[in-house]
């Protein structure tokens, strides 16, 4: 799907939108999005950024998935400007005007315009989804100086229902305006949305008195090994900022372990980064993490991703169970 064609699907007789979701944990799903509940979460992000029919809005994300399409609603229901391009990692690279009020992206394209930051033109609010800021790129955010926010939310949600902005102090996500969360007993958050039905998700949070919190990760992510849980998005962060490189870390099935946790570190074109040997990254890990997190198995690979930059957890265990792809493997 393109742009203009989900315009002209929003602009339809229908009362919902077909929405797909990313698929990066399991099967993708098919959720019918009623219009009025994507207006109101619409409407909501276009008055935390204090924009209106004036606003440019520039989108780098495909409208395939909940995150491009919101863009495009926001631009619908403010009567603002639209821009969009087909989606890659070098974002920006064909934009012409001087201004953007808000910037859509994922995770791999800010990388990019942080490189090329001298070429920007003036970009007042970057939105970020996808998939999670990881610790080594908040740090060259904040050095870069942008003005990012990461979003939360999830296509079931129309989106965002809270946002952090990428500076110093703030690791907590903030709900926005009429919304509100808790957790159930397994420490899952629960979205409670005005007119919505209460949604039990399968992210693991920890709370805050004043309704903000932090996910630590997916309740279906979980590695227990040895008789321990591991939450691998926390790990992953800690490694990933000390290495440099995008990370993953996958329970597989063992004998000893119950599952054993493989490492997954990017590589370009199959190969290995120009980093710390194998042997010294194991040796961090022992001195860093919890025992129960150090990974047992390395391998250096192309992390699988969906559509839309998503790690996909699903297609990196197949790939640590069929090494005979040729991806560079160390065992420990």
């Amino acid at each position: 799907m393109n742009y203009p064609e989900f315009i002209n699907e929003w602009r339809n007789g229908n009362d919902t939108v077909t929405c797909h979701s990313s698929g990066s944990t399991g099967k993708p799903k098919v959720i019918e999005l009623p219009k009025l509940h994507m207006r109101e979460s619409a409407l909501r992000t276009m008055a935390f950024f204090g924009l209106d029919a004036d606003a440019y809005l520039h989108s780098c994300i495909s409208p395939d998935y909940i995150g491009g399409k919101m863009m495009a609603v926001r631009a619908e229901v403010s009567g603002c400007r639209l821009t969009y391009e087909m989606p890659s990692n070098r974002p920006l690279k064909q934009y012409t005007c001087d201004r953007i009020d808000l910037l859509s992206v994922v995770p791999s394209q800010l990388i990019d315009l942080i490189k090329n930051k001298e070429n920007l033109p003036d970009i007042r609010n970057i939105l970020v989804g996808g998939s999670p800021v990881n610790e080594e790129l908040r740090e060259r955010i904040l050095q870069s100086g942008l003005n990012v926010w990461e979003s939360y939310g999830m296509t079931e949600t129309a989106s965002h229902i809270a946002l952090r902005h990428i500076s110093k102090y703030n690791e907590r996500f903030h709900t926005l305006p009429d919304i509100s969360v808790t957790t159930d007993h397994e420490s899952r958050l629960i979205i409670d949305m005005p007119g919505w039905q209460k949604l039990l998700t399968n992210d693991i949070a920890e709370l805050w008195d004043d309704g903000s919190f932090i996910i630590k990760g997916r309740y279906d992510n979980v590695i227990i090994t040895g008789g321990k849980k591991v939450h691998p998005e926390i790990v992953e962060d800690k490694i990933s900022s000390w290495l440099g490189v995008s990370v993953m870390l996958v329970g597989i099935q063992d004998i000893k372990w119950g599952e054993k946790i493989v490492l997954l570190i990017e590589a370009e074109n199959d190969g290995k980064h120009d980093m710390a040997s194998d042997d010294e990254i194991i040796g961090c890990c022992k001195i860093k993490l919890p025992k129960e997190c150090v990974p047992k198995q390395i391998l250096h690979c192309k992390l699988p991703r969906t559509a839309n930059g998503k790690l996909n957890r699903i297609e990196a265990k197949q790939l640590v169970q069929h090494p005979e792809i040729g991806c560079n493997i160390l065992h420990i």
